[in-house]
């Protein structure tokens, strides 16, 4: 409060601002009850909000590592021979032994100069040159181009070489152009390294380099297996850029790096001759063996058709492909895979087989597996059924078209593939026989029932898998304390002592205690915040019962937590574990862990949805659920920070009370102001009064 008027001169001797403050004493008080509320409402959205943070990662992180399957049933996998194969085992998998013979590793498609680059210019100055001009052309070629360049009119930046590069043929594989025009070579001077460039920025899964110490070009394609490749080709248009692309690629010298086994079983390496740049032909059919085919992909009807597959690069997104039925064929064209859907397809395939006269043939969308389907709709007809994309075409309609084809994999064992005029070289597919069965990998790990081999060279082992008794009973273990802590924390919260007399301080108090004083009394006044607080004792009574509760879904007699001997140790729910208790269990029944602790508890209702039965799930499964759902009233009731402006109900109430409070100060400053406008007033007239006794009594 600030002093306003001028007082002592009449003489009166009043302490006005004690007489001031005295007349505020019962608003400030007022004030000061609100504040305290405020700020006591603060701690508590403050302690909410830890406490929303602290719950939310014990859901997230710690129960989410115990609803895992690695985690409730931990696998041990041992291998004869580790040199040829190892493995891990997951939940799934069956304790027994299995066989593994090793017959191929697989390996990358590698290309690297046989000898060094070659070039076209012979010249002894040219012998180590990185222009690529001198890998093209012989002098009196340069000049000659060089020379033309110069005329008027020319177009310095067409195309002079021109190839294409692939990583594979298949729906997922990419296709660029890469082409240098007469500024690059002439009037850039590109090099050696400047090609390398352009091949890592085409867009496709293959890296180049070039050894400039050892004059090599290498290229070598990111993943491995036989349907990931290096195809290098170019046009077969008769054009002078396609044929100097042609010459490009020829003094590379390439040659394919592929890994074998030496007759000891090391792993070594073998360099190839230089591939010959050659035709080879293409897949242009597939199917012909049956009368109907299904999809082996799912999809949503209304999901665009490039979903599966990388359509060919360009602004072209349009496919064609031919279904033959019998002697009758039908083809079946789309506007653009990017937009146009699976419903789409279905319809326009009975559109174009609708046309041909005779043709019967239909195609369907299983709404409930997302399968389509394309068959004979007259019994009687046993025509075969196929698929045709000719293999000469290179438009994007029929690389669309194959790719498509491919996706939707109606024939899984064979991919409709593209003629090319170059360089083709493909990586190497691991092969394994396990347990009778021939498995294929294009990375060395092959997954079977529940069990991940890693291929390490060629041989036979055997790879016995077993349950981790001792890593469970540790899970186990490490569960019980995870949710002690927890549990303990909550009931420290929820029966936290109160002091009533303890009240948040006015800023006027603090001001009056020493720091020291200030967080003493702050400890009192915070303290028993969640003191039977409803949200706290609804998430402890649910956890609880989620551990108490059998879980109806487990067969036999080891279907609760107390069964697994993990029991109560206090009337506030803190577990103890009997672990000789656990281990029995184990032995009896080694799912029985994973069940209690995991179980899903979907049951089917009668309108074919899923819904999720309580007594049927795990107890960690109750527990997160539980957990969730009190989150989400914590959060509607307190929100999860301390801003207050977050449309929870103790932010809206904290929102009031703080406007409530601002208005209560303007209208404290306006009664402090009266206040002293009346002293103001009563001075003036004492004054005056002083005046007139003066002048009656002469000043005596």
């Amino acid at each position: 409060m600030s002093t306003r008027g001028i007082y002592g001169l009449s003489g009166s001797g009043i302490d006005v601002d004690s007489m001031v403050r005295v007349g505020m004493m019962s608003k400030q008080k007022q004030y000061d009850k609100m504040y305290k509320e405020q700020t006591k409402n603060q701690w508590r959205k403050d302690a909410y909000a830890d406490l929303y943070a602290d719950l939310t990662k014990f859901n997230n992180a710690t129960m989410s590592n115990y609803k895992m399957s690695t985690t409730t049933s931990p696998m041990n996998t041992s291998s004869s021979k580790s040199t040829v194969a190892t493995a891990s085992a997951n939940a799934d998998a069956a304790v027994m032994t299995h066989t593994v013979n090793v017959t191929d590793l697989a390996s990358n498609a590698y290309l690297l100069s046989h000898d060094h680059v070659k070039r076209a210019n012979t010249s002894t100055s040219a012998s180590k040159s990185l222009y690529l001009k001198d890998m093209l052309f012989d002098q009196t070629t340069q000049a000659s181009l060089q020379a033309a360049m110069s005329a008027p009119g020319f177009d310095r930046n067409q195309a002079l070489v021109k190839f294409e590069v692939a990583d594979g043929q298949d729906e997922t594989a990419h296709k660029r152009q890469i082409s240098f025009s007469y500024e690059d070579i002439f009037g850039s001077n590109e090099t050696l390294n400047d090609l390398a460039s352009r091949f890592n920025s085409a867009g496709v899964n293959i890296r180049a380099s070039y050894d400039t110490a050892n004059d090599t070009f290498s290229l070598y394609q990111k993943s491995g297996g036989d349907g990931n490749k290096i195809l290098l080709s170019i046009a077969q248009d008769g054009s002078a850029e396609s044929a100097n692309g042609k010459r490009l690629i020829q003094n590379l010298d390439l040659a394919q790096s592929e890994q074998t086994t030496d007759a000891s079983g090391n792993l070594t390496s073998t360099l190839s001759a230089p591939i010959a740049f050659a035709a080879h032909a293409g897949t242009h059919e597939i199917g012909g063996d049956e009368t109907s085919y299904e999809s082996g992909v799912s999809v949503a009807g209304t999901d665009a058709l490039s979903s599966i597959f990388t359509p060919a690069g360009g602004m072209d997104h349009s496919a064609s492909f031919v279904i033959k039925h019998g002697t009758k064929s039908a083809t079946v064209s789309l506007a653009d895979v990017t937009t146009d859907d699976y419903d789409s397809l279905v319809t326009a395939i009975n559109a174009a087989a609708a046309a041909v006269p005779g043709m019967d043939l239909q195609a369907a969308r299983d709404p409930m597996t997302g399968r389509i389907k394309i068959g004979n709709t007259n019994p009687s007809n046993t025509d075969n059924v196929s698929f045709d994309v000719s293999s000469s075409l290179q438009t994007n309609a029929a690389a669309n078209g194959r790719s498509l084809l491919n996706a939707m994999k109606f024939v899984s064992d064979k991919k409709l593939t593209a003629d090319t005029t170059g360089v083709d070289a493909a990586g190497k597919s691991a092969t394994a026989v396990i347990d009778g069965k021939t498995y294929k990998s294009d990375t060395g790990k092959i997954l079977v029932a529940g069990v991940s081999y890693t291929l390490q060279s060629k041989g036979s082992t055997s790879i016995a898998v077993s349950q981790d008794t001792d890593k469970l009973v540790e899970n186990v273990k490490k569960f019980v304390e995870d949710y002690n802590k927890m549990i303990d924390k909550l009931n420290g919260m929820y029966t936290e002592k109160q002091y009533s007399d303890y009240q948040p301080l006015t800023k006027q108090q603090e001001a009056a205690m020493t720091k020291d004083q200030v967080a003493k009394w702050n400890e009192k006044a915070k303290s028993g915040l969640f003191y039977h607080d409803q949200n706290v004792g609804k998430i402890i009574s649910s956890m609880r019962e989620a551990i108490y509760t059998p879980v109806d879904s487990v067969e036999g007699k080891y279907n609760t937590m107390m069964s697994l001997g993990i029991s109560s140790e206090t009337n506030q729910g803190h577990l103890k574990l009997d672990e000789d208790k656990l281990k029995k269990a184990i032995a009896a029944d080694p799912n029985a862990v994973r069940q209690v602790f995991s179980n899903l508890g979907e049951v089917k209702n009668a309108d074919g949805t899923t819904s999720t039965n309580y007594k049927n799930e795990g107890a960690v499964n109750r527990i997160s659920d539980a957990l969730y759902a009190n989150l989400k009233t914590m959060k509607k009731y307190a929100g999860n920070s301390s801003k207050i402006d977050d449309a929870s109900q103790l932010g809206d109430l904290m929102k009031s009370l703080q406007t409530k409070m601002t208005n209560f100060q303007k209208l404290l400053d306006g009664f402090e102001k009266s206040l002293y406008k009346k002293y103001d007033a009563m001075e003036v007239a004492i004054q005056r009064l002083g005046v007139s006794m003066n002048y009656i009594t002469g000043g005596r």
